[in-house]
């Protein structure tokens, strides 16, 4: 009788002990993860490099950049994501700039499945005006059309040499962003971090698949798909749409 009395006990010591393979380290490790820009598979070369465009054009990338918005990692006991970051604008802006750019996270030790983010901003961080957030804080005014179009999510600015006389003077600036165009995406690995032999993860963004791919290419060369800007997001969904499914992971 008096080992019944310990029973309970002892199956709730044993319940907790096979959950601690599931329940992730307080300890936390350093977790670098890189961006990659690209143009056609290469690393992408910001307003130096000439790229040629399936119409038969010629372009000169002079600006892009696009926000990722909660960047979390998928325990492998599933519950809740271990979020890194809420918000991050990356961008090539300048001749000078790798096509890879690194950012270092805090994140705990043990088992993951996966890494998810939102390419553009939330809705709950895009229903927020400028004048919340600190002045050099991401989301700012440079990036804000103002109250009713909200933030710009993604940029993809060139010059175009339509003529092939090596003047590149047709500007194509596309601007996109809206609640409707906000799209997540997955990864599914499995790693672990511990700290010694942690995987090395490059989120891969490639401009030309953003335009372009095997059977259709926005049309450059029309006057009315040379610029997106603020009111008519309509005409930018399918780029939008190219943007964001052509993400992929490296890991090594």
């Amino acid at each position: 009788m008096k080992y019944a009395l310990y029973l309970p006990l002892f199956i709730l010591l044993f319940a907790l002990g096979c959950d601690d393979d599931d329940v992730l380290s307080t300890q936390e490790v350093d977790f670098p993860i890189s961006f990659r820009a690209e143009f056609g598979g290469t690393p992408l070369a910001i307003q130096s490099a000439d790229y040629a465009y399936p119409t038969g054009a010629d372009l000169k990338i002079q600006l892009f950049q696009y926000y990722v918005s909660d960047l979390e990692l998928l325990p492998a006991g599933g519950g809740d994501p271990v979020q890194l970051s809420d918000i991050e604008l990356i961008r090539w802006m300048s001749a000078t700039e790798a096509a890879t750019t690194t950012r270092t996270f805090q994140a705990p030790i043990g088992d993951y499945v996966g890494l998810r983010f939102g390419v553009g901003v939330s809705p709950d961080l895009n229903a927020q005006d400028p004048s919340n957030f600190a002045a050099d804080f991401v989301l700012n005014e440079n990036e804000f059309w103002g109250p009713s179009t909200r933030y710009v999510f993604a940029k993809i600015e060139a010059n175009a040499d339509l003529e092939n006389d090596g003047t590149f003077d047709t500007p194509l600036t596309y601007h996109l962003g809206s609640d409707a165009l906000y799209t997540t995406v997955t990864f599914n690995r499995t790693f672990t971090l511990d700290g010694t032999q942690d995987p090395d993860f490059t989120i891969v963004a490639d401009v030309l698949k953003a335009l372009a791919d095997d059977t259709d290419s926005f049309d450059i060369a029309n006057p009315d798909q040379q610029r997106i800007h603020g009111g008519n997001q309509a005409i930018a969904t399918d780029l939008w749409n190219r943007l964001a499914d052509q993400f992929s992971l490296e890991t090594r």
